[in-house]
């Protein structure tokens, strides 16, 4: 199944509705998706911590049927058995800090991957699913593909993810129309405490909401040069003023 992003937009919007009644209409009332709990509650999926992989690369593994995978883990090839509708998740994840942003944003959007592979696989025709059991009892997400988007299913997975953890709803309430502007790689101190607040009331990496953002239209791009800060103290007028006596005064 090929989805386009308005697709996606409406399958993830119907999925939070049926999960959480209905979505929020103001912005202080926008808290992160519990992803686990859609996970386990709603999509009806388990969700279990094991080794991976000996290198920590590989961060997700969702089923659609029972199978026996075969891991590259402890230095040695080793083949398990894992039941369908199972999200296996790196032991990393589990361990990590959830004080440390990127690293629950990286476990949170590992979830939501995975969970969206299960959404899009679940709305195939019955002839479909039995093919993907064939072909794919099972799919993995790896860092690499986190970076590199090598298969339809994958890019797919990865933008249902997003819409899921940040509704496009939901970031046009906090946004209220405004556009966040990258200078360079830089942003002013007014968009950066957008930014900031977006990411904690999603739960999401700054990378992660970046690449929904820029999806979304929401972000400009300019050079470095072209940087400007309104809450800066010194202006432009005043700074070229104070450069020309040859003083430079603060107020």
């Amino acid at each position: 199944m090929k989805l386009s992003y308005n697709d996606i937009e409406r399958i993830a919007e119907t999925e939070l509705i049926s999960f959480t009644g209905g979505l929020v209409r103001s912005a202080w009332a926008i808290k992160p998706i519990p992803i686990e709990e859609f996970a386990v509650n709603h999509l009806g999926l388990r969700i279990v911590y094991t080794r991976l992989s000996n290198n920590g690369e590989s961060l997700g593994i969702t089923t659609y049927a029972d199978t026996d995978i075969e891991l590259n883990r402890y230095c040695k090839k080793e083949k398990i058995h894992v039941l369908k509708d199972t999200i296996l998740l790196d032991e990393c994840l589990r361990v990590s800090q959830e004080w440390q942003h990127s690293e629950r944003g990286r476990k949170r959007f590992t979830i939501a991957h995975e969970c969206a592979h299960q959404i899009v696989y679940r709305m195939e025709s019955s002839g479909r699913q039995s093919e993907l059991e064939l072909k794919y009892s099972a799919r993995t997400f790896s860092l690499r593909e986190m970076k590199i988007l090598d298969s339809w299913s994958e890019w797919q997975a990865n933008a249902l993810a997003a819409a899921l953890l940040m509704p496009k709803k939901y970031i046009s309430l906090l946004l209220r129309g405004r556009r966040i502007t990258y200078y360079g790689k830089r942003l002013n101190h007014p968009d950066k405490f957008i930014f900031d607040d977006m990411c904690y009331k999603f739960g999401v990496s700054q990378t992660a909401l970046t690449l929904r953002l820029k999806q979304l239209g929401y972000i400009n791009f300019l050079t470095a040069l072209d940087y400007y800060d309104p809450t800066d103290i010194l202006c432009e007028a005043d700074y070229k003023a104070d450069w020309g006596s040859g003083v430079i005064g603060y107020a």
